[in-house]
């Protein structure tokens, strides 16, 4: 049930629009603080008015009952006889400016002694005549003190304090006893009372509550409305972002997005959006020129085929030469076609990051030697030598990979080497290894790579100049720009990398160099 009630929130929260949901969180964050900052000055002001209130009652306590004190001592010394039992209490009451306080001396039977008058100015509970009673619930209060509390008053610099409800009105107590003088042991100690009404402080706490309960939801109100528009206006940048990237598509993916400013959180998502659009921009131009050009090299041998077909088929008999010169002529186009259709294949899975090969343990040395082998002859044919060098540290050397797509690899290198070295010249081939790489070395005698192709040389489709036409391995048409971008794509699945390096002493045309790890793959593309 309740996470029921929690993920319905939270599917109801998040249909919010991002301005809604920042101004409700900014409304229930203001509303929490000010909250707090209510019941905080709430109980501070509650607290101060207490502590003040109780101050004015222990003082004015302590005052009359030393004003009493001193009267009595005065009164004996001229020798004065007190008439009327509590007349020297009543004079000290009539003399004192007592404000809004209400006194009560009694003694300790509760036997009322004297009590402040009202002025003219001010109400009272008693009356004005002599004839004053003690209030029932100030009798029950002093009657409490004295059984409960009389450790409490036993020094005349103690007040007992309490909360009396007195016709329908809250008042403060203070108790303080007045012990008899010394010259008159006999006479009974009396108990001074002090009242001060709570009426004054509860209107002030009534005026403040009805202040919060009113300013809050003002405040709140305010907040709402000014944090709607502020992240209105924050986010209206973002507003203009989502129209704009929803407008680009495949026909104007040169758009860009407007930043306003740089330095903001939008603006670095309008500038990151910026560049994924480039991204995708040249992603999807290279897609395009891909599709075109390999629509170009699968139209060449299909457009061949299709051609000496038309040809053999045109006249209704021919000698057994002609058909076989036409079927030659077919099946070499159909292993140059079925070869960029792989090569093709690779590159696609390349792309997706699927993985490419099988890894196992590969004698790396004795498989670029085998490769150097199989186009011997085509290097013979061309009138190219093929020199192959291995240092000590190969001996016995073996990596990780997949031998077919490193052997392909090696392949790829000395078909290009061949294409580019010109006749009675020499295709050097070096294996070395490290600690950590194995490197594969492969250099022509040719003319190098020009300046304008360098940046482009492992691209797809790219097509160097060549000192005679290109044959692949098996001695078929090639030259589909595709065999340094399969090479490199090996490379790479392999967790290594191959680089166009300088020219060394032996030759003085184009250096291959393959860097290749030792003991693991790094890319993870294996299966």
């Amino acid at each position: 049930m309740i996470n029921s009630v929690t993920d319905g929130l939270t599917n109801g929260v998040m249909r919010l629009t991002i301005r809604m949901r920042l101004t409700l969180w900014n409304a229930t964050v203001l509303a929490f603080v000010l909250g707090a900052f209510a019941l905080a000055g709430w109980v501070t002001l509650t607290t101060t008015l207490r502590q003040r209130t109780d101050a004015a009652v222990r003082e004015s306590a302590r005052v009359v009952a030393g004003a009493i004190r001193v009267e009595r001592a005065a009164a004996q010394a001229r020798g004065d006889v007190e008439e009327v039992r509590g007349e020297t209490e009543q004079a000290v009451l009539r003399e004192l400016r007592i404000g809004d306080l209400e006194v009560f001396i009694a003694d300790e039977g509760a036997q009322l002694m004297a009590a402040s008058q009202p002025g003219p100015s001010r109400t009272s509970i008693n009356t004005v005549d002599e004839t004053v009673l003690l209030p029932d619930e100030v009798r029950t209060l002093l009657r409490g003190i004295v059984q409960t509390r009389a450790a409490e008053i036993a020094d005349e610099r103690e007040v007992a304090l309490g909360t009396i409800r007195l016709h329908g009105t809250d008042w403060r107590a203070g108790v303080t006893r007045l012990a008899p003088m010394a010259q008159d042991p006999g006479e009974p100690p009396l108990l001074v009372t002090i009242l001060h009404t709570l009426e004054n402080d509860r209107l002030l706490l009534r005026a403040v509550r009805n202040t919060l309960l009113l300013a809050i939801p003002l405040a709140l109100l305010a907040s709402v409305i000014t944090g709607y528009a502020l992240a209105r206006r924050s986010l209206a940048p973002l507003d203009a972002i989502t129209t704009r990237t929803a407008s680009i598509t495949a026909a104007n993916l040169d758009a860009r997005l407007r930043v306003v400013n740089p330095y903001d959180e939008l603006g670095r998502l309008a500038h990151i959006v910026n560049g994924l659009l480039g991204r995708v921009g040249d992603a999807f131009r290279t897609q395009r020129q891909f599709v075109a050009d390999a629509s170009h090299e699968l139209r060449t041998p299909l457009a061949i085929i299709r051609g000496e077909a038309e040809v053999t088929l045109r006249r209704s008999t021919r000698d057994e030469a002609e058909y076989r010169e036409a079927l030659q002529v077919i099946q070499q186009e159909s292993v140059r076609l079925s070869r960029v259709v792989d090569d093709l294949f690779l590159l696609a899975r390349v792309d997706a990051g699927s993985p490419i090969g099988e890894h196992r343990q590969v004698a790396i040395a004795e498989l670029v030697a085998t490769a150097a082998r199989s186009v011997r002859s085509l290097a013979e044919s061309r009138g190219v030598s093929l020199q192959l060098n291995e240092t000590a540290a190969t001996d016995g050397l073996r990596m990780l990979g997949d031998s077919v797509l490193l052997h392909r690899l090696v392949l790829n290198l000395l078909d290009n080497a061949l294409k580019h070295a010109p006749t009675s010249s020499t295709v050097h081939v070096r294996v070395d290894a490290t600690d950590q790489i194995v490197q594969i070395d492969v250099e022509d005698g040719g003319f190098g790579v020009p300046p304008a192709l360098r940046d482009r040389l492992f691209e797809r489709f790219v097509h160097g100049s060549s000192s005679q036409p290109a044959h692949d391995a098996g001695g078929h048409r090639s030259g589909a720009g595709l065999g340094l971008a399969i090479a490199q794509a090996i490379a790479h699945s392999h967790g290594g990398h191959i680089v166009l390096g300088p020219s060394t002493d032996l030759a003085s045309g184009a250096c291959f160099r393959v860097s290749l790890p030792r003991l693991a793959s790094a890319s993870g593309d294996f299966a």
